[in-house]
């Protein structure tokens, strides 16, 4: 059951004022939002590694009529751990359900189900994520660095990652060049 005031399954987009690398014009999905903090995954930053590479190296085979997805870099922590977002929920230990229908797991079995030609979920893998501490992103949104909005399938697994930060903020109705900076930026 979600908490009160949680804000897993929603979009945070990065304020244009926002310039630490790791998050210039991010969209994460917040995947878990707790009094313990929260977790997210960068949506639109693309890994350099390929998911042809990962397949192999995991000695799995893409089975699936759709393209190979491109990899994210979800965050600047735990850069060698993946994780993935899937829509079809399989039977599998430690997946969290981010929210109806839409569910979080490291498990590699996961990829490799979903790589079969089985299967017809979309899907999204990322490697890395994006962490707080307890009380650390309420207090970013007190700062006025993030903007949330409710999550978008569409933007998620079909936009291009390069389209999904002015995809985000459109879907909010907001130009983003009329934003006000009315915050301190964080660097």
């Amino acid at each position: 059951m979600k908490q009160e005031g949680s804000l897993a399954g929603k979009f945070l987009i990065a304020m244009p004022t926002l310039t630490d690398p790791n998050f210039e014009r991010a969209v994460l999905l917040v995947c878990s939002h707790t009094r313990e903090g929260a977790l997210g995954l960068v949506i639109n930053q693309l890994h350099s590694t390929s998911m042809r590479e990962i397949v192999q190296q995991l000695d799995m085979t893409w089975q699936r009529k759709d393209c190979l997805p491109q990899v994210f870099q979800g965050g600047p922590v735990a850069l060698d751990r993946g994780f993935i977002l899937f829509e079809q929920l399989f039977n599998c230990t430690g997946c969290l359900q981010v929210e109806e229908g839409l569910y979080l797991g490291t498990n590699p079995e996961i990829l490799r189900r979903l790589l079969s030609d089985e299967t017809s979920g979309r899907f999204m893998l990322a490697l890395g994520y994006s962490g707080w501490a307890s009380g650390q992103l309420e207090a970013e949104l007190r700062s006025n660095i993030w903007l949330v909005s409710a999550a978008n399938r569409q933007i998620l697994f079909d936009a291009p990652a390069d389209k999904r930060w002015n995809a985000a903020i459109g879907s909010m109705g907001i130009d983003w060049v009329q934003l006000v900076d009315v915050g301190n930026s964080i660097n």
